[in-house]
């Protein structure tokens, strides 16, 4: 997967041999492509806000109603797919786009991904212990995301989770379900023509995208946090149960 040069090809490979959606981003940036936005997709007349409840109900928004690219509608689907069909696009760098995978969008087989983003280098032991070291991962200009598809065991999980030393400041690791993506290809914003920071995608075994348990990924990040003295804090999100996690707030 790093191997040189490093073009979008191998990644594209990658996420369709783990059924993932790709979603194109704009270069050196986390903002996808304008033709998936709302108003690329829709252009003046996006869906209203009661139809979007009625096709996905209460559970993919926060306070406000609306379409967003973190939406898979089938129009946004489409999209994207007619996207990676542009002749040559394997062959395109850095330079040209990024790509993401959004914790929203679903997986050929039915799961959607999740993301134990670390921060702190503190924290990075995380991903050398089960569930976490059966991940593949993504490293940038610092700390590291473990990539999987989430289990969630019949519960409804907060869609970000930060862990931290106290109730302000940085967080040390976070656990996205929802609402957020995470780059796997492409140039970090603070990259230089002489300094390049690439996202490097490391696999992991086989190159498969392990399937977790949301009761092994919850039970591990808890016993992590407590050991460490770091204390449990609410993220970004619709005001959902955390299956397990509300009572460490």
């Amino acid at each position: 997967m790093n191997r040189h040069p490093y073009v979008a090809g191998p990644v594209l490979d990658w996420c369709e041999a783990n059924g993932l959606v790709p979603v194109p981003c704009q270069p050196t940036s986390k903002a996808p492509i304008g033709a998936i936005s709302s108003r690329g997709v829709y252009g003046g007349q996006p869906p209203s806000p009661a139809s979007l409840l009625a096709e996905y109900g209460r559970d993919r928004f926060g306070a406000a109603v609306r379409d967003s690219f973190h939406l898979p509608t089938p129009e946004r689907l489409d999209r994207i797919a007619r996207f990676w069909r542009v002749p040559g696009v394997r062959l395109w760098g850095p330079e040209a786009l990024s790509i993401s995978v959004d914790m929203n969008y679903p997986t050929a087989d039915g799961y959607t991904v999740a993301c134990l983003d670390i921060d702190e280098d503190g924290s990075l032991a995380l991903l050398d212990a089960p569930p976490f070291d059966a991940c593949p991962v993504v490293t940038g200009r610092h700390g590291a995301k473990a990539l999987f598809k989430l289990d969630r065991e019949g519960g409804r999980t907060r869609p970000i989770t930060q862990f931290a030393r106290g109730p302000r400041g940085s967080p040390s690791f976070e656990v996205f379900t929802g609402s957020k993506h995470a780059l796997v290809f492409g140039l970090h914003p603070a990259s230089t023509p002489g300094h390049p920071v690439r996202y490097e995608l490391v696999p992991g075994p086989g190159g498969r995208l392990p399937v977790l348990a949301w009761s092994a990924v919850s039970g591990a990040v808890l016993a992590f946090a407590r050991e460490r003295g770091l204390v449990v804090r609410k993220g970004a999100g619709p005001d959902l149960d955390q299956a397990g996690l509300e009572r460490w707030i």
